[in-house]
């Protein structure tokens, strides 16, 4: 990723504000930012919950398999979480 979560949260949060024409006064502008920072994180979370769901369905048949692939999922999705949240 060429720019940390935070950096693109913020570039989101100038351009809401440029679009609706105002300037966030006091500490607007970081609530906003954490606001989508968090919005992002649960998409992470929920594609990650959708490929495990797709993992244990198409190895349904062979559920260790399934439990490899899930775990392998879910550790690469906490390993994302963690470096994005160490850009902070």
């Amino acid at each position: 990723m060429s720019t940390n979560l935070n950096n693109r949260a913020h570039q989101a949060t100038d351009e809401i504000f440029e679009i609706l024409g105002v300037r966030p006064s006091g500490t607007q502008g970081e609530k906003v930012a954490q606001a989508i920072e968090q919005v992002i994180v649960k998409a992470i979370n929920k594609g990650v919950e959708r490929s495990t769901d797709a993992a244990m369905e198409i190895c349904a048949s062979d559920r260790g398999m399934a439990d490899r692939i899930s775990e392998e999922i879910r550790t690469a999705n906490r390993a994302l979480i963690i470096s994005l949240s160490a850009m902070r």
